[in-house]
């Protein structure tokens, strides 16, 4: 019984990296175009790091919490003991695009270093891929 609980979390965890894959791309994909705004990017680089750090949690068997707070899921992971790719800081500065640059206008935020938020993005989408597949 437990090896089929085991593919359970892996299917799972494997479907959640799909979703985060599909985060990531539209973020890269529309990270040159000066059409979309900053908000889109982020949103997308942050969810790609949301998924890719409850696709983790999710295969070692760990419940969470519904949550869009990177920090919280990034304590969590770290307890799980797996050291995420990245400081608990540099992600912890996407989190407002889950949901606050969604729905608000802000006119004195610093833009997104798109670039950076890409990589970072795709940093967490292999980390959670080598500890999915394995």
């Amino acid at each position: 019984m437990e090896n089929d609980k085991d593919k359970r979390q892996q299917e799972l965890a494997r479907l959640m990296l799909q979703k985060a894959q599909q985060d990531f791309d539209a973020a890269k994909n529309f990270s040159d175009s000066k059409k979309v705004a900053d908000e889109i990017i982020g949103f997308h680089a942050q969810q790609t790091i949301e998924k890719a750090l409850k696709a983790v949690l999710t295969r070692r068997g760990i419940e969470f919490e519904f949550t869009h707070d990177l920090a919280t899921l990034f304590e969590e992971v770290e307890k799980a003991g797996h050291p995420p790719p990245a400081k608990s800081e540099d992600v912890e500065e996407l989190t407002p695009f889950a949901v606050q640059f969604r729905y608000t206008v802000f006119s004195d935020i610093e833009p997104l270093d798109r670039k950076e938020s890409i990589e970072l993005a795709e940093k967490f989408i292999k980390w959670a891929q080598e500890i999915v597949e394995k």
